[in-house]
Formats: C-alpha cells, sequence, structure tokens
C-alpha cells in the first residue's frame, strides 16, 4: 500500500511513500505523517491511498512514522484541497498548508541528547566526533538548528551523527509535532511513593513540607504557578523536590476558550418583517433535506440580511448540523462573533489570520471535535474540519477580498460553493450588492434570488447627493484638490451640533499618498517597486505599502536638492487633522490596517463608535461594510474616483459597491440618513447607479460593456505572471510562454506579454499574460502548457486563475 502525502511546500504534486505493514492499520487519509523528503524529516498530510505510486518502486521511500491514532482532516476537506489545488493551478501542498494549521505540520526541531557511551567513545573519537561530543556532554541535550547556527554544514551533521549514534554516543529525538491546542503548561503531581518514604526524602526541608502537604490535601495534580502561589515557595524548591523523586513533572494542556473579540450585540428583533418571514421560511426547506442548492439573498442595505441567516444557523442547530459562516474581512468577525455568542453561547468557533496560533488552532480543534455549532470568519475558516456540516453562509459574497492574493491563489466564495455541492448542503450568498459574476450564474438558473427590498427599521435608504468636485475652489498647498467640500463641511457641522454620529470614507491610509518636489516634480518612489511612497506623518515616515520599505521623511529632494516638499492628496491621516481643526471638541477615531494591527485594537475603535464615545469615523474600505451603527446620519466619501482610475477591468463595478455598501451605513436607526459623494467624474454611470442605489440598472449598464469587450462574467480568465530581479529574464520568460501557446486553442485569447501595471513589486521586474476564453476547456490546455515549461531558477513564474486583480 501507497500513501500520496503533501507537504506543506510549492511541490508540483503530492509525493508517494510506502506504508510499512505495521502501520497500515493507522494509516489513512486525512493522517498525518513523518518521512523524509531529500534526507530531511519533514510532516505531511495523506490525502490518498493507492496501490500504484506511480514511479519506479526502487525509488519509493517507506513513512516514518503515522502520528495520528485516526484521521485529522475529513474526507470532506480532504476532497476540497484537491479541488483547489487542480482548478487553481496550485502546489497541493501549498493548498494544504492553508487548509490546515501551521503547528500540525511543522516539526519540532530535533534533539541530540547524551549517550550512554559519550564518554567512553570519547577516547577514541576523531577530531568532528569528539567536538561534537564534548559539545552536548556540556549542555546536556541541544538542539540541531542551535548546532547549524554554531557552525555547523547540514551535511557534516549527517555524517557525524550517524557515526556517533551507530556506537550510542549520543540519541538523535526526532519529535512529533504538538497537537495540544493552544500551547502547553507545566503541572506537578505526588509521585507514586508511600508516606514514610516520601517523609523522609523531604527530610526537615520547611517549604518542602509545604509542597507535599498541600498537594497531599489537594488530592490531584496542580498546575506550577498555582502551586508556588499557594505555598509561598520558589521554583527551586518545586525542582528539588522533583530531583528527590518525590514530585513528578508533566506538562498539560491549557484550558480555556480563545478569546473572540466580541462586540457587544444588539437586542434580538421580537420579530421579523413579512420579507424576512419569507425568505426565511424558503431557506429553512433546504436544511438537513441531503441536496445542494444554491441561493443569493439580495437585500438593500440593513434589510435583515444577518438576523435571517442567524436563524437559519438556529435551526440546523437544532437538527444536530453545523454552520459555516463566512465575512470577507477580519475587521466584520468581532461584530458578528457577538452576534453568535448571543445565540449560541459558547458553542461558537472564530477562525482568522489576526488570531495568536495556539488560539486559532484550539477553535480549529473544537470545530473538529464537534463541539460547537457554528465556524464564522474570513476565507480561513472556509478549511474548518466540520463533520455534521448543514448550511454555508457566504455574507458580502461579492467582496474581493474572498479571493487570496497569495499562494494558493483561491476564491473562498467559490470554493464555499464547491464544498456545499460536494457535501449536498444549501449554500447563501449574501449580499446588497452582489458581484456581476454571481448575477450571471443567477440568469443562467444556477442561483436561486430571494429578496429583501426593505429596511428592517421601516425607514427608507439614505437620500444620496454627489458633489462635483470640478466646481470646488481648491484648499491652500493641496494643488488645486479640495478634499471637504462646502457642502459636506456643512452637513458635518449639523450633525455634530445635533449629537449624531458620521463616517468619512478615504480609500488611502496615511496621510498623503505622494511626496512631490515642488521643484523638479520628482516624486518620492520606493527603490523596490515602481509606485510613490506614501507620507504617514504619525509614525514620521515614508511607507510603501506593497513592500513595507520604510524611511524617514525628507527635508529636501534627493534629486535636485530642493526645500519645498508638498504632501499631495489626503489619506485617513489628513482627513482626520482637518475633521479636528474643523472642529475641535469632535471626538475623532480613524479605522485603517495602521490602527487595527490587533484584534484589541479593532474591537477598541468599533466599540467606541458604536457606543457613542467617538463622533466621527474616518476610514477606509473597513468601514464601509457590514458594521450596524444606529446613530449614524451622516457619511461621506472624500473621493469616490480612487478606483475609477485603476487599470482592471472591474473599477466601475467596485466603485459601484463600496458606494453602495459605505451609503448604506447612514440612516439604520430612527433618523434618516443622508450621503455625500464627492467625484471629479458626477456623470459616470458607476456613481449614477449608486445615487439610487440601484444594484440591477448598473449590473445592466457594466454587462453591456462586459460582452462588447470579452470580460468576465462572458469570459473566463487566467492572469500568468513573471517576475524576477533581472528585467530581461522576466520579460524573455513571459515571451516563451505566448511562444508555446501556439498554435492557439480554438476560442483563446492572449493579451500580451507586456508589463504588468505596476511593472516592479518588492524588487521583481513583472510581466504578464492575461489568457481568456468563453469556456474552461481551452483555459486550462493553455494553462498546461504554460505550466510544462521549465522556468530559470531565478524567475518566479504565478499563475492566477479567475483573478480579482489584474495589477
Amino acid at each position: 500500500m501507497f500513501a500520496r502525502v503533501a507537504f506543506p511546500l510549492a511541490l508540483p504534486e503530492a509525493l508517494s511513500y510506502a506504508v510499512p505493514a505495521d502501520l497500515e492499520p493507522i494509516t489513512a487519509p486525512g493522517v498525518r505523517v513523518r518521512a523524509k523528503l531529500r534526507g530531511v524529516s519533514r510532516v505531511g498530510l495523506v490525502l490518498e491511498l493507492t496501490d500504484d505510486p506511480g514511479c519506479e518502486l526502487s525509488r519509493v521511500m517507506s513513512i516514518d512514522e503515522t502520528l495520528d491514532p485516526e484521521p485529522l482532516v475529513p474526507p470532506a476537506i480532504l476532497s476540497l484541497i484537491a479541488f483547489a489545488a487542480d482548478y487553481y493551478v496550485a502546489p497541493v501542498g501549498l493548498v494544504a498548508r492553508a487548509a490546515v494549521p501551521t503547528q500540525l505540520l511543522r516539526l519540532p526541531a530535533p534533539l541530540v541528547h547524551v549517550g550512554p557511551r559519550a564518554r567512553e567513545v570519547l577516547t577514541s573519537a576523531g577530531t568532528d566526533e569528539r567536538r561534537l561530543v564534548e559539545r552536548v556532554l556540556a549542555a546536556g541535550r541541544v538542539s540541531l538548528a542551535r548546532l547549524r547556527v554554531e557552525g555547523w554544514t547540514l551535511d557534516a551533521l549527517r555524517s557525524t551523527l550517524a557515526v556517533l549514534e551507530a556506537r550510542h554516543a549520543v540519541r538523535v529525538d526526532n519529535r512529533a509535532p504538538s497537537m495540544t491546542p493552544g500551547g502547553t503548561v507545566m503541572a506537578v503531581a505526588l509521585a507514586g511513593l508511600d508516606p514514610a518514604e516520601r517523609q523522609r526524602r523531604v527530610g526537615r526541608a520547611p517549604a518542602q513540607g509545604r509542597v507535599v502537604a498541600y498537594l497531599e490535601e489537594l488530592d490531584r495534580p496542580a498546575l506550577e504557578g498555582e502551586l508556588r502561589e499557594a505555598c509561598g515557595c520558589s521554583g527551586g524548591v518545586v525542582a528539588e523536590l522533583v530531583r528527590k523523586g518525590v514530585l513528578r513533572r508533566f506538562q498539560q494542556g491549557r484550558q480555556g476558550l480563545p478569546r473572540r473579540w466580541e462586540l457587544a450585540p444588539p437586542a434580538p428583533p421580537e420579530h421579523l418583517t413579512s420579507h424576512q418571514e419569507r425568505v426565511l421560511g424558503s431557506l429553512l426547506k433546504d436544511i438537513g433535506g441531503g441536496e445542494y442548492r444554491a441561493t443569493l439573498l439580495l437585500g438593500v442595505t440593513g434589510s435583515g440580511k444577518t438576523e435571517v441567516y442567524l436563524r437559519l444557523a438556529l435551526a440546523a442547530a437544532e437538527q444536530g448540523l453545523q454552520t459555516l459562516i463566512m465575512v470577507p474581512e477580519i475587521g466584520l468577525t468581532p461584530a458578528l462573533a457577538g452576534l453568535l455568542s448571543a445565540r449560541f453561547g459558547e458553542r461558537v468557533a472564530v477562525l482568522h489570520s489576526s488570531m495568536a496560533e495556539g488560539e486559532r488552532f484550539a477553535a480549529w480543534e473544537r470545530a473538529r471535535r464537534g463541539e460547537v455549532d457554528v465556524v464564522a470568519g474570513p476565507r480561513s475558516a472556509l478549511w474548518a474540519p466540520l463533520r455534521r456540516l448543514g448550511a454555508v453562509v457566504v455574507d458580502e459574497e461579492q467582496d474581493t477580498s474572498y479571493k487570496q492574493e497569495e499562494d494558493p491563489r483561491y476564491n473562498a466564495r467559490d470554493l464555499a460553493l464547491v464544498l456545499a455541492r460536494q457535501q449536498r448542503v444549501p449554500v447563501v450568498l449574501a449580499s446588497a450588492t452582489p458581484a456581476l459574476d454571481t448575477l450571471a450564474l443567477a440568469a443562467k438558473g444556477r442561483l436561486r434570488v430571494l429578496e429583501l427590498p426593505e429596511r428592517v427599521s421601516g425607514s427608507r435608504l439614505p437620500a444620496v447627493e454627489v458633489v462635483d468636485l470640478r466646481g470646488e475652489e481648491g484648499e491652500p498647498g493641496e494643488h488645486g484638490q479640495r478634499f471637504l467640500s462646502r457642502r459636506l463641511r456643512e452637513l458635518l457641522a449639523g450633525v455634530l451640533e445635533r449629537g449624531e454620529q458620521a463616517i468619512l470614507l478615504v480609500n488611502r491610509r496615511g496621510w498623503a499618498p505622494v511626496l512631490l518636489c515642488r521643484d523638479c516634480g520628482h516624486q518620492a518612489s520606493c527603490p523596490d517597486c515602481s509606485i510613490p511612497m506614501t507620507v504617514h506623518r504619525r509614525r514620521g515616515a515614508l511607507l510603501c505599502h506593497y513592500c513595507g520599505h520604510r524611511r524617514e521623511i525628507p527635508n529636501v529632494c534627493a534629486r535636485c536638492g530642493g526645500a519645498v516638499l508638498d504632501h499631495v492628496g489626503a489619506g485617513t491621516e489628513k482627513i482626520a487633522t482637518k475633521v479636528r481643526e474643523l472642529h475641535p471638541a469632535a471626538r475623532v477615531d480613524i479605522l485603517d490596517r495602521d490602527t487595527a494591527r490587533s484584534p484589541a485594537q479593532l474591537v477598541g475603535t468599533l466599540e467606541r463608535f458604536a457606543t457613542g464615545g467617538s463622533d466621527v469615523l474616518v476610514g477606509t474600505q473597513m468601514v464601509s461594510k457590514g458594521h450596524h451603527f444606529p446613530n449614524v446620519t451622516l457619511t461621506g466619501v472624500v473621493n469616490a474616483d480612487n478606483l475609477l482610475g485603476f487599470p482592471d477591468f472591474r473599477g466601475a463595478e467596485r466603485t459601484f459597491q463600496m458606494l453602495t455598501q459605505v451609503a448604506g451605513r447612514a440612516g439604520r436607526g430612527d433618523r434618516p440618513g443622508l450621503v455625500v459623494i464627492q467625484s471629479y467624474h458626477p456623470d459616470h454611470h458607476a456613481i449614477r447607479a449608486a445615487v439610487t442605489q440601484d444594484a440591477k440598472a448598473f449590473a445592466e449598464e457594466e454587462m453591456r460593456y462586459r460582452r462588447a469587450f470579452g470580460y468576465p462574467p462572458f469570459a473566463r480568465v487566467a492572469l500568468v505572471r513573471f517576475e524576477s530581479a533581472s528585467e530581461s529574464a522576466a520579460q524573455a520568460a513571459a515571451q516563451a510562454a505566448a511562444g508555446a501557446l501556439e498554435p492557439r486553442a480554438e476560442g483563446l485569447r492572449v493579451l500580451g506579454p507586456a508589463p504588468s501595471p505596476v511593472v516592479r513589486l518588492r524588487g521583481k521586474w513583472r510581466f504578464q499574460l492575461m489568457l481568456l476564453a468563453a469556456t474552461r476547456a481551452p483555459l486550462r490546455e493553455a494553462l498546461g502548457r504554460v505550466v510544462a515549461i521549465t522556468v530559470p531558477n531565478h524567475v518566479r513564474r504565478v499563475v492566477d486563475v479567475d483573478p480579482q486583480s489584474t495589477v
């Protein structure tokens, strides 16, 4: 029997290993194994068992150890891993790494211990052998990683250790990866001695006597920290008792559930609206039926979509089934976690990448053990090992954050549909502004559409005004730009005077996106990327938002030495400062990736605004969707044109979605809301549609453009990019890929090779091909040809199927 094993590496496929006869009973798909890869022990995941290794038997190595008595990863997730690797042309090991907690696939550094014949061997050992034995004797034990740091080469270590192990001078301990969620703590217990012997070993040491008496009275093991605090003793006292054999030390898993960083939820409504009742009734018919059904829940902002799917999850739990609820961004998890906690108590697990590794693993393990009814979170929640899956919900399904922009480049929304189909359960895609791809599926009958056309409060959608910035007088020192129009300033003053709240959307973080020399026109650019660096005044630095390069804000121009440097444009910092200058008494908060670097910071900012602790929230798109702030009566969009000028065919779609979503934050309470959109292109169809918040009207006009140019949803797309520190190497690789596509398959269009819109990123030059076809078959055939080409070691090939960004 052979096992196909995926290692968390960018290998093109899973590798075949022979399963020793004694391991066959416990080796199954979904278990972890330890095996050697290029001479190094690694942990891998068994994807399948087979009778055919797919290569010569002489080349097949054996598994060293099966680490789990039962599969950790259920068949549904294994199937999803295989599908994602195939569809997205991604290394299966990288998909497995995305699906399984990091610590499960990470082998702790091997330890070298003193062997029973270490001192005897010293007398006849060679130079390297003597040096290594003396090092181990001095330390008692030492990791291979430490020895590498101290100058040993890997080859020298392998050969020397092999000799010393054979002579029993050292022992190498290849430790298994931890399966303890949340980490471990040290505990102690009384050793199995009779009372008289115990007392004899303790002797007259009073502190040791207190420890023994405490444990005898407790009649159970104790955490070492708890013991030392209760007995008023030091760690040395405990260590001495362990040395005497009176106590035994051991590690145990931390107790307690991971923090979910919840926002206090509003009280659930006593009654649903008639539209909610109708929609929920339709969805409930699908729970427990054993059939796949996909539904688009199309509801205006504030229509109560969340309440519908919360009740759907409750109904699934009543039948003993679990629900997966996905949101696009970590910023939306605190509010969702609070709502779920109020309904499900502790039977909720939240999974996202900002959690500490131990917390995330603890939540994953609770899901695996069936201890939760709901798993919620962004992309990573997709891989939760739910064995009783009953329903899948994808909230804000249109959001491009569901697409991972690093390997493996999967779209969690699309894979949620695949997961639901494979598991024969219903899936709900919820949105006020559905993606055009989703609307196209609905038009083909592959999605049922259920609508919530009204807000639950009975209030109307907020009125929307467009301010033409071309008619606004420029602000001093801002190169003719006006960031807060006269109308927006007037409305903001009224909101603050009435004790209401406002949200201002600025789709750029930092102080200003460009530092410009007024004398020569030079822009301060990143040395590793072909983009300007952003001015961050709070940090006193120029930052590249792509690679993280940082330097101090200069006083003179690097090109001409000029001393007049302008901070051109506005980010969240500048807009917040301008609001404070206009209204010194106003409490202004910023919500962006700079101010929400941890879950605690994120929750703190949202909680302050939700409870009235701040008056104005200035933020990036993190403020534009999913939040419910009833006291917000004004939403201002500082510049609606940022995405329109982006070199991407989805620019208009994203603009409409963002404007409509942020508009929906206003007027959700008992007072009417107003939205002000500032733009230099007020007649653009995306902005016109946002004024009426008519998703269908926008889709009709945008679809005509997409059909004319053959863009999705009327074509399948894949982007193939080549990156290298050498511009000529990246360009040559792209040209070779284009040549491999000749003769072209029928129906295949190729755009490029051409420089990427951001031609240099993180020190790498980038050239790309865009492949388009009406159906998937010619696209897959073309990708197969491209992937078959061998690229030089210094060139990286990136394959992005169904890209959400062509930049």
